[in-house]
């Protein structure tokens, strides 16, 4: 019996082992030359993926608008010049000279003194909003390095399934060569080879079928990476399965309160109160200066004239456009408070979600550990005795059925654990760590943007 159990888990490892393995040179699975591996599809989609070039040109558009809002604060200076030439035409009596040419040049100079802090509501809502722009630029960072990594783990499960199903179909084109041998001594009936071939060809299909999902799960990885061409991936090395500490929910929730989807929603509702202040101070009154100075005149030396002033204006009624202006930066504030706190209720509940997945795979990836072993003594007992010629084809292809479901449900529990814990980074807010390391080309930090 000791012989028989270390037999059993002999074969349970033989055939388990080579599922996180490379495909060897008689099991290719394409013909792609580069076999890409995570790091290098999560390097490739960061740095070239549209949605990431989109919300970089979002972050740029928010420099700009912050720039402009502060240039309200600088003197304004414009030169003005001016010539003209005119003709005269009478036919009561002659001129002299018809023709007139005059020129005139200007210098002017202006500058707000004081505007109620109008413009300075105005810079620090661009100020928010650039901060809003730069957490959304840090949240599409992560939700694309996630997407590319759930991408890559499904097609690894797609790969390592098309290894189980080469796996099983060698195991029964082993046993149609068993069986032959046997009915060629007559110890068996010809019914044996056609069951046998059946389960060859059932086999075939189910190969057929996985080698599909494969080729539909590298083109989904490729598309999430941005790559219009044809990819293939590097085998995996097993790792163990993550888990959650029950003990530290409360941490975990302080965290993915601070992802930068939420960093953004608040950022934009300080920018809404802003833009609601900005709106109440336009009705106060501004005051400003201006100087100019000008050259004017037909002859030389030109005219010279030059003046300073001080000026004040207090909108009294202007329609009620302003009050308008008031009430939509209010309903916009609204709005913003109110999607932050709905975004926040919306990141519990994934939360939760996120660590029960987690918990469940590793759970269900215990068990099927255990069906594979048990699968795998249940095929060694159902062989060793249809050797002796105690059982029909019909015990064999039972067995058979089993192991091979088992494996199957082994491989995809385990990477539905990985993808599990990937949905778990991506609820947090963490970039993968196989991308932690590598440098963002474009810096996107400026003043009063969030630390990148």
């Amino acid at each position: 019996m000791k012989k028989c159990f270390l037999f059993i888990t002999v074969l349970a490892v033989a055939f388990f082992a080579p599922v996180f393995a490379e495909p060897g040179e008689n099991e290719q699975i394409n013909n792609t030359e580069k076999h890409w591996t995570l790091e290098e599809c999560l390097q490739y989609g960061v740095s070239s993926h549209p949605q990431i070039k989109m919300a970089a040109s979002n972050v740029a558009a928010g420099k700009a608008r912050l720039l402009q809002s502060r240039a309200g604060h600088d003197p304004q200076l414009s030169l003005r010049a001016n010539w003209n030439h005119s003709k005269t035409d009478t036919s009561t009596r002659p001129i002299t000279d018809a023709t007139t040419d005059s020129t005139s040049e200007s210098v002017a100079l202006s500058k707000t003194l004081y505007d109620s802090g109008q413009r300075q509501m105005s810079e620090n809502a661009a100020r928010e909003s650039l901060a809003a722009a730069n957490a959304r630029y840090d949240s599409t960072l992560t939700e694309v390095a996630a997407a590319i990594k759930a991408a890559f783990f499904r097609a690894q499960q797609s790969q390592a399934l098309l290894q189980v199903r080469l796996e099983t179909l060698d195991g029964y084109e082993r046993h149609l060569e068993k069986v032959r041998g046997f009915v060629e001594v007559g110890s068996r009936a010809p019914y044996d080879i056609t069951r046998a071939q059946v389960d060859v060809a059932n086999a075939r299909v189910d190969l057929i079928s996985t080698r599909s999902q494969l080729k539909v799960g590298l083109a989904n990885l490729a598309r999430t990476i941005g790559l219009d061409t044809a990819i293939s991936i590097a085998g995996f090395e097993r790792v163990e399965l993550p888990t959650v500490d029950s003990s530290s929910k409360e941490q975990l929730r302080q965290e993915a309160l601070q992802r930068p989807e939420i960093r953004s929603a608040d950022f934009q509702r300080k920018a809404s109160s802003y833009s609601v202040k900005e709106a109440q101070r336009s009705l106060k009154p501004s005051l400003s200066a201006s100087a100019n100075y000008q050259w004017a005149g037909t002859e030389t030396p030109l005219d010279r004239q030059w003046g300073m002033g001080v000026s004040m204006s207090w909108p009294v009624f202007d329609g009620s456009i302003t009050r308008a202006r008031i009430d939509t930066a209010k309903s916009q504030l609204d709005n913003s408070t109110a999607s932050l706190e709905n975004l926040r209720l919306s990141v519990t509940a994934e939360l939760e979600n996120s660590i029960t997945g987690v918990s469940d795979a590793a759970e269900k990836y215990d068990a099927t550990n255990y069906l594979v072993q048990q699968a795998s003594e249940s095929l060694y007992l159902a062989e060793a005795r249809y050797d002796a010629g105690l059982s029909s084809p019909i015990e064999i292809t039972d067995a058979r059925v089993e192991f091979a479901r088992a494996r199957g449900n082994q491989v995809v529990t385990y990477f539905d654990g990985l993808i599990a814990w990937t949905e778990l980074e991506r609820v947090l807010g963490r970039l993968p760590a196989e991308i932690r390391q590598i440098t963002i080309q474009e810096n996107l930090s400026s003043d009063g943007s969030p630390d990148q």
